[in-house]
């Protein structure tokens, strides 16, 4: 119930103004897109610039990735400026809104390495292959924290011998709470801000055979009372 309620949430969102649901900045809405687009992807060319310093602080760099997931690849912030480092980028996303924006975003630029794929169900992600990067910045805060962990585990299942998994979620919020019960009664279409505790972050990490190679902290919160971490991880 809960994914249906994201789904449903992130369609709606995507329709209405696509751009501005990934980046909640007044000058990315539907009526003014058009005039900030270059600042909107000059935004995911500097995550991925972040990206890539991180992996060139252990040795490695994009240029040698084979193949890279996007998840939760919205209208192609990161996809784009990813697909032109790596060999490869498979970009998903549960919203079809937003993958209708992608690939106009995508054939603008006259990028041929870029396949994009709508997710139904968990169990897609699970039936995908293996990539020597998986990268999902932005994109668990948004699900409550059981949907956040199965995401998160299967992930980390995906990223192939010797890859490896970059992944920001939020850890802490000043009062923030979770109830199961409350979350399954609800019937907000709004869009959800959650919070998954460091300890089971990393936790999830480390127990599905990656070793965490870097925490930072990233700012995706944008508040200094909230704590909002980018892992790096390497399945050896």
């Amino acid at each position: 119930m809960a994914v249906k309620r994201v789904e449903a949430t992130w369609t709606r969102l995507g329709q209405e103004d696509a751009h501005w649901s990934v980046i909640t900045d007044e000058k990315f809405r539907k009526t003014s897109i058009d005039s900030h687009i270059d600042d909107f992807f000059v935004m995911g060319e500097g995550d991925i610039a972040r990206v890539e310093a991180a992996l060139a602080r252990v040795g490695a760099s994009l240029c040698e990735i084979e193949s890279a997931m996007d998840f939760g690849c919205g209208v192609g912030r990161l996809s784009i400026p990813l697909a032109q480092k790596a060999k490869h980028v498979l970009g998903v996303d549960i919203s079809a809104a937003h993958l209708r924006e992608a690939k106009v975003n995508i054939e603008t630029r006259g990028l041929r390495n870029i396949d994009l794929l709508r997710l139904k169900s968990l169990e897609d992600i699970r039936n995908l292959q293996k990539f020597d990067l998986v990268i999902s910045l932005i994109v668990l805060q948004h699900n409550p924290p059981p949907v956040m962990l199965e995401i998160l585990d299967t992930l980390c299942s995906h990223v192939r011998p010797s890859g490896y998994l970059c992944i920001q979620a939020q850890t802490y919020q000043p009062g923030y709470r979770y109830s199961v019960e409350e979350d399954l009664a609800g019937t907000s279409d709004k869009m959800e801000m959650h919070v998954l505790p460091q300890h089971l972050f990393l936790g999830t990490i480390q127990d599905r055979g990656l070793t965490v190679l870097e925490v930072t902290e990233d700012g995706a919160a944008w508040d200094l009372d909230y704590k909002s971490q980018v892992v790096l991880a390497h399945r050896r």
